[in-house]
């Protein structure tokens, strides 16, 4: 693109589309609101890697025409890839390897979602309110808690580390490798202030967690390069090392009940 810089070129590209997108849907009479989500809304983060993640209103009964990417996203000739989810949600590949995320929801539907950074790009009545609404609603998962979080490193690595040594590698890994890692970040991001002035994500503690605690994901990504049951070790022990034991801390019962267990 001529005239651009190496850093302006995506979030120009990204803009785009995004244009693109609303001007489809614009004369759609049973489109009652475009949203952007992510970093679709906070696109001052805007790089070569972004996704779109937009949310399609529709008048009620009108959801079901929105939901296949070919009737209403731009340049469907180049889309590579359309794949619906359990919970509806349409994840869309084109050819270039840019994708896009979206749902479609009437706006009682929308009124159930959850988020945090949004941007009303079309609102024909309600939208904005809805979305101020949701936004405003604590996280779904309930009020940040480091003291739970912990624990469930405890019982999930303890589970894990059973599973493997029973011969159940992959599913210790999805337990240790996922379940347990987001656990921990959860409580470092409840519980520890951050390293920088990076923005998290209060519905994904993983997005961007580099940036707030580079120091913590070193460690943690130590973890995440040794073998399974070393992993979960290194987990726990960061843990103990970030929180201490006792109140508010790993609790240190649960900890040697593990520890005994496993033969640590």
């Amino acid at each position: 693109m001529s005239g651009e810089t190496e850093a302006e070129a995506p979030a120009t590209r990204f803009e785009a589309f995004l244009r693109a997108v609303a001007a489809n849907l614009a004369d759609r009479t049973d489109v009652v609101g475009v949203v952007g989500m992510g970093s679709t809304a906070e696109r001052d983060r805007v790089d070569e890697w972004s996704d779109h993640d937009v949310a399609v209103i529709t008048t009620d009964g009108c959801q079901d025409a929105y939901r296949p990417a070919r009737t209403w996203l731009p340049h469907p000739e180049r889309i590579a890839l359309e794949v619906h989810e359990h919970h509806g949600g349409v994840k869309v590949v084109y050819d270039d390897g840019h994708v896009v995320e979206y749902g479609v929801a009437s706006l009682e539907e929308l009124g159930g979602w959850a988020t945090n950074a949004y941007d009303v790009v079309l609102d024909r009545g309600g939208v904005g309110a809805t979305m101020a609404a949701i936004a405003a609603r604590p996280a779904p998962d309930g009020a940040p808690d480091p003291e739970r979080e912990i624990g469930l490193v405890l019982a999930l690595v303890l589970i894990g580390v059973g599973r493997s040594r029973r011969g159940e590698v992959l599913s210790a890994n999805s337990l240790i490798r996922g379940a347990a890692v987001t656990a921990l970040l959860r409580a470092v991001a409840a519980g520890i202030s951050p390293e920088t002035a990076a923005r998290l994500d209060s519905l994904d503690p993983a997005r961007r967690f580099e940036s707030a605690y580079p120091a913590i994901a070193e460690r943690i990504h130590d973890a995440l390069v040794r073998d399974v049951e070393a992993c979960a070790r290194a987990l726990v022990d960061l843990g103990v090392g970030l929180f201490g034991t006792g109140p508010r801390g790993v609790p240190p019962r649960a900890l040697a009940a593990v520890r005994n267990r496993l033969g640590w």
